[in-house]
This record gives structure tokens, sequence and C-alpha cells, in this order.
């Protein structure tokens, strides 16, 4: 199954026990609205309770834990949206490595100022992802190590371990949704859960607007879409024209890619407060999306839902309930 770039579950299942003091071993819980939504046993992977409340601390964790030549003085670089810069600068600050990370002009003011306050220096460059990763790229020329969120074999070997969780934790588990951006995420989680559930379906999903892994399997290759302003802000930034191999796992190991529209992910966002008692920000509220607007011929019987992450801003969150706190009842209709 695995090819020359990719990671294999081997390589995850080592991945596993060398995070396992920094990234934690997050719980995977019954939603009661969903399952009786879709007359199905729903699970919520909660990722959200990472020390960073996000997923990205495990790849974080296996690149930087994996080197032993780090330069003190150069640390470590990032290109990020938010959560992967939290990871990356969360993760050095244990080993004693200053941190960099590189992010574009569009990036929320909230979320430099919060990698600021936990210790990494800010770089801002042009208006997309793309541009603060060949800025990255440049700092790791002049000697730091790149802590790379999709072109690295570790990075996706790291956020495979959720998908090792998931079946260790549920074993009987036949489809499993995943947020998507530029790929290691779900192509992780995919190896993992195929390598364990051969027959388990993998269902990865994105916000309609830019949307880069889906119009790169639609082009048939990697492509360059426009960021554009989204709810799932974290989802934003392109899989990179030089992609090594996310762009092949998602392809050849995930069964379907589906798209959900802002308001949709408003409405899970909310269906996450109201009825899960929990925060998922706009990227981790997407597989609640894909669950409630999507099909059901989609999805198995016994589902996991991977929440990837809880970084959003309080005046979103409130404007997501303002909006939407009569529709979830609405569209859960006899469930509650």
């Amino acid at each position: 199954m695995t090819r020359e770039n990719w990671p294999s579950i081997d390589d995850v299942a080592l991945a596993a026990k060398r995070i396992a003091h920094i990234a934690h071993r997050t719980p995977l819980v019954p939603s009661f609205g969903l399952s009786s939504l879709l007359g199905a046993d729903v699970r919520l992977k909660l990722e959200t309770t990472q020390p960073t409340r996000a997923f990205k601390v495990r790849g974080a964790a296996n690149v930087i834990l994996s080197h032993d030549d780090i330069d003190p003085a150069k640390g470590v670089v990032a290109y990020s949206t938010g959560n992967h810069g939290r990871a990356v600068t969360y993760v050095a600050s244990l080993t004693g490595l200053p941190a960099t990370v590189c992010m574009s002009h569009n990036t929320t003011t909230d979320k430099q100022r919060a990698l600021e306050a936990m210790g990494a220096r800010v770089r801002l460059v042009g208006g997309s992802q793309d541009e603060a990763a060949e800025l990255a790229k440049q700092l790791e020329a002049d000697g730091a190590l790149l802590v790379d969120p999709i072109n690295d074999p570790l990075t996706t070997a790291g956020q495979g371990t959720i998908g090792l969780e998931i079946t260790e934790q549920w074993p009987e588990v036949d489809t499993v949704v995943v947020p998507v951006s530029g790929g290691a995420l779900m192509a992780g989680v995919a190896l993992a859960v195929k390598s364990s559930v051969p027959s388990a379906r993998l269902i990865g999903v994105s916000m309609e607007r830019g949307a880069a892994m889906y119009q790169s399997l639609k082009a048939g290759e990697p492509v360059v879409v426009p960021e554009v302003e989204s709810l799932a802000d974290s989802l934003q930034g392109g899989i990179t024209l030089e992609n090594t191999h996310s762009f092949e796992m998602v392809r050849d190991l995930v069964d379907e890619l589906v798209l959900v529209s802002e308001e949709e992910i408003a409405i899970a966002m909310a269906e996450a407060v109201l009825e899960e008692r929990m925060v998922f920000e706009g990227a981790g509220a997407t597989p609640i999306a894909a669950l409630i607007h999507r099909n059901r011929s989609l999805f198995g019987e016994r589902i996991a839902l991977v929440a990837s992450g809880a970084m959003v801003s309080e005046e979103t969150l409130a404007l997501v309930l303002r909006e939407h706190r009569e529709t979830v009842p609405r569209v859960l209709g006899g469930s509650r």
C-alpha cells in the first residue's frame, strides 16, 4: 500500500511512542444528537484537548524530536495560518529552542499575537500561505530546521497517530471523517485506519472556498488555489506544487472528499456548542457539517469525526451562535 515517499504504518507506531510525553492520547466520545440524527453510532475524536487545542502538536513533536542536530541559535521555523505555528512554538519551548513562524498578512491579528505571547518570532509576508512557505524555506537555507506541515513524512506520521488511536479505541469503526487542508492529517489518518481496518471508509471535508486539495484532485495534480476568507480559516493554504506525498496518499487512500458551505460550517459550530457543549473552530466542525448536510449513504454505522481544533475567536463564535441558535434544533429535528 505504501510508496517510496510515503510514511509507513511502522513510522506511525514509532511516532506514537516518540511523542507520547508531549501529545495527549485524546478521548473518543459519543455524540447523542448526531447519533440520533443519523441512526448510527457517532463519536468525536477530541483533538481540541491537546495542549495547544489542536492536532498539529502531534506532527510538530514528531519532526522536532526526530532531529538531534538542530542549531540552538537558529532553532525551528514553520509557515502557518495559526495552529501549526502554535504547535511548533509549544514543542520548541519544551526543548529549549527558538521558534520563528512565517504567516501571510491575511492571518488574523489575534493569531499573530497569540503566537508572540507563546514566545514565537512572527514574520509576516505576502498574502498567501504559499508566500509564507517561501520565506520559511529561506530561513531553512540559513540553518533553521523547517517543520513543514505538508511535505515531511514525519509530520504525516505524527498526525497519523490519531488514526492509530481511533482504531485502538474503537476497532469496530467503519467510517472516519477528517478535515482536509494540505493533506498531512487526512493522509496520516487514512494510512493508519486502512492499515488496521481495511474496509473502513475515509471521508475528507473541506470548505467550498479555496479547497486546494479538492481542486488539485480534480485537476489530477497539485494546483494553486486563491485563498478566500472562510470560517474554516485553518484549512486555508495550498498543498504546494512540489507536494511530495500527501496528494498521492489522499488520492489513493481516501474514499470521498466533500465540500461544505460557510453556512453549513456555522451551523456545525453552533451544534458543537449547543448540543455537544464543546467549542470547535470552523475547520474542526467541518466533519459535523458533512454529517448533517451530506447524503446519509456516504457514512456507515460506526462513524468517528476528527474534531481537529478549538481555536476560534470569541467574536466569531458569538456571531455563529447568534445567527444559528434556532437553526440547530430544526436541523437535528427529533434528536434533541
